[in-house]
């Protein structure tokens, strides 16, 4: 029988996480005094977050804490430092523990109307600890210390096995169901989000290969499909208007008005269909880890990060290698992408991808392409934000122009004319990603110390997107601080300097080995010491104990030296290291006669061996899931196959 938390029937546990419970196990079953205490102290926490705690973690306290003070207080007796009837006090809470145990466990379940003996028996609890108990309740004399001790240490093994195991056992079938129940859902949701994406992506291959209506592109799977969900987006216009005016969203409205005008059914309108489902999924609070998925779903995505083939889609002939060399996406890219990259922003999922891209840009494991186009995104991005920002500053500027003309324009009107006029001003900015301008920039990217962790660990991709990252930062860079981290950044990755004009102002740029082979240097180094009248390093304590030493060659032969003392050892002998002894350590397997209250034979914990700790502390190593080829990865592979053939 588990003294379990779920036979208590409490609806709350002390402990905030299954790690936490499983380290408090591991320090009171550790036969370490230091360990143990650390345990009992975090079962005090615990006694403080809920009083009434489970069954058995209030038992397995109690007799913590009573072992614990008999390490303390028992050398201390026997020393003398604390009188003999510090002994009886120890019985006196051994009896005590022994009582209140044997008490809580008679009042679990059905065993309330059964003598305590017949309890005991069905507990596997020896008889004579019963006994025990009864001599410490009514016997004119305590049972003795020794007695005492080996009753408590057998307690705390039967609490190991039938609460601390039997409690791990059913939390890791309570978790294996739950994981199970998780990943299915994860599952379903992933492939939701997959379908739409490559679904998306398909039609906009088409778009971007020439095709202008459904009816036209060569594969008719696709056309049913996307035959269905323009059914389906015109059902729900019309049954569930009141829902989609209380969702406020500008792709759903625009899909609607596609919709009712679009008599041919365009590849466009079948686009903003698919770009209107993502943006309800996105809204869907319900999906756990929803924006994991989505974004690994991205990175995935064989269009996103496209292989060196399906790459020339989007370049022009004979430029692939050159647009990518000049550290830029192709335009056709990133135009083909904007859509999705401004949705991802407006539903808040774009501090997510710029981490997940940074992690792939610094996993080795990856191949250089992925890792590459990865750092090439965060940099188009990056300058989608730092023209955002720079379109802020002509909007103000135009604001209080037309405010001192008394001249209003319309939010549409306004915002055209700033993006004309932000062009202008910024023409290496005319091809990034237009953000809405009611958004602000990417509140990470201006943060000094995300920018900070990004320059300590760059990597030979790190030049290229951290330039639009150094303009963002808050506060300002000047330029000089910004040419030397960028010479720093280059110099550490690529050993090469970005800027000629700063690398010139020095002749040589030192290294460690520079110094170590320059004689001059060394020279002049030690002229100084001498002048400081430093000590040399290898002298154990930094004491120069008489005026007659001399430094010796490094290839003096020290084995015939006289006996003594040697000029790196110190003066006192206690400091040398002591001869090598063997320390006969009392081990409880060894000296079974010697009771040591709270240290236990780890043998006689049968169940351990039987708990999968990985499995209840969530470690298990979840296998990669392989799906099924759907209708969607087929239809996109027909769509790419089809693209590449047209170029």
């Amino acid at each position: 029988m588990a003294l379990s938390v779920r036979q208590e029937g409490m609806k709350q546990v002390p402990w905030f996480s299954l790690m936490e419970w499983h380290q408090v196990y591991k320090q009171i079953y550790s036969n370490n005094v230091d360990e143990l205490t650390k345990g009992y102290q975090m079962l005090l926490v615990w006694k403080a977050r809920i009083p009434k705690l489970p069954v058995g973690v209030d038992c397995t306290l109690s007799i913590v804490q009573v072992c614990l003070r008999d390490q303390e207080w028992t050398p201390k007796i026997n020393s003398g430092e604390l009188p003999i009837s510090y002994e009886n006090d120890l019985c006196l809470m051994y009896s005590t523990i022994i009582m209140r145990l044997l008490n809580h466990i008679s009042n679990i379940g059905h065993t309330k109307q059964t003598s305590l003996f017949q309890i005991a028996k069905q507990l596997n609890i020896p008889e004579w600890i019963v006994n025990l108990r009864h001599d410490s309740a009514h016997g004119y004399e305590l049972p003795s210390i020794g007695i005492l001790r080996m009753a408590a240490n057998i307690l705390l093994a039967w609490l190991h096995e039938e609460y601390w195991a039997a409690e791990a056992k059913k939390m890791e079938v309570c978790l294996s169901t739950e994981e199970f129940i998780k990943e299915a859902q994860e599952n379903k949701e992933f492939q939701d989000f997959d379908d739409l994406i490559e679904l998306w992506t398909a039609v906009s291959l088409y778009i971007h290969a020439g095709y202008n209506l459904i009816s036209s592109i060569p594969d008719p799977q696709l056309k049913e499909t996307l035959q269905d969900l323009r059914s389906y987006a015109i059902s729900l216009l019309d049954k569930n208007n009141e829902r989609e005016e209380s969702d406020n969203d500008n792709y759903i409205d625009a899909v609607n008005n596609d919709i009712k005008t679009d008599k041919k059914y365009t590849l466009k309108t079948a686009r903003i269909v698919l770009l209107s489902e993502i943006s309800r999924y996105l809204n869907r609070k319900s999906i756990p880890n929803k924006k994991d998925i989505v974004c690994n779903t991205l990175l995935n995505s064989e269009a996103f990060l496209p292989s060196k083939d399906i790459l020339s889609i989007f370049t022009q002939e004979k430029k692939t290698q050159n647009e990518l060399e000049n550290d830029v996406l192709p335009l056709d890219m990133v135009k083909f992408w904007q859509d999705i990259i401004s949705l991802l922003y407006e539903k808040d999922f774009m501090e997510t991808l710029i981490i997940k891209l940074l992690e792939l840009v610094d996993n080795e494991e990856v191949n250089e392409e992925k890792r590459l186009l990865a750092s090439l995104w965060i940099s188009s991005i990056s300058y989608s934000f730092l023209k955002l920002d720079a379109a802020h500053r002509v909007s103000r500027d135009l604001e209080f122009q037309l405010e001192k003309t008394n001249k209003n324009l319309s939010p549409n009107v306004l915002e055209v004319k700033i993006k004309e006029e932000t062009d202008r001003a910024y023409p290496h900015l005319k091809s990034v990603v237009w953000f809405n301008l009611s958004h602000v920039v990417l509140p990470c990217l201006t943060h000094v110390q995300f920018i900070s962790k990004l320059v300590l660990n760059v990597n030979e991709y790190s030049v290229k997107f951290i330039i639009p990252i150094l303009e963002l930062v808050s506060p300002k860079l000047n330029k000089e601080s910004k040419e030397m981290l960028l010479n720093l950044i280059s110099f550490y990755t690529t050993g090469e300097m970005t800027d000629s004009k700063s690398s010139q102002k020095y002749d040589k740029i030192f290294t460690l080995e520079d110094l170590q082979h320059d004689e001059r240097l060394i020279k002049v180094d030690n002229v100084r010491d001498e002048s400081d009248q430093r000590i040399p390093r290898f002298l154990t304590d930094q004491k120069i104990r008489n005026n007659y030493w001399k430094l010796a060659i490094a290839t003096y032969n020290w084995a015939e030296c006289p006996i003594g003392l040697l000029p790196w050892q110190c003066d006192k002998m206690e400091m040398l290291n002591p001869l090598d002894t063997v320390v006969q350590k009392s081990n409880v397997s060894i000296l079974e006669a010697e009771i040591v209250p709270g240290v236990i034979d780890k043998k006689d914990l049968k169940m351990q061996s039987q708990i999968n700790w990985d499995n209840v502390l969530r470690k298990k190593k979840r296998l990669k899931r392989k799906y099924e080829r759907r209708n969607a990865d087929i239809i996109m592979n027909k769509a790419l196959e089809t693209v590449k053939k047209q170029k």
